[in-house]
């Protein structure tokens, strides 16, 4: 099984894992790479393709960003 982040069940079942009944739900249990829930079913998992989202806190050099003015609420009398 390739070196990918994040697997995702192909279909139901349930197990015993570590002494304890583990139930895994179709397109629902994800597990991480090297998780034991996979040792020996591989085949019950697909890769999924995990995508990171990262925002910039900071803008890059020569980069404009709006600016945005500050409005402050006016108390109602």
């Amino acid at each position: 099984m390739p070196n990918n982040d994040v697997y995702v069940a192909n279909e139901s079942f349930s197990c015993r894992l570590d002494g304890r009944e583990v139930i895994v739900n179709r397109g629902k249990t994800r597990v991480r790479h090297g998780h034991p829930l996979l040792k020996g079913r591989e085949h019950l998992f697909s890769p999924i393709g995990v995508h990171y989202d990262v925002e910039q806190a900071t803008k890059a050099p020569g980069e404009k960003r709006p600016i945005r003015k500050k409005t402050t609420a006016k108390a109602e009398d």
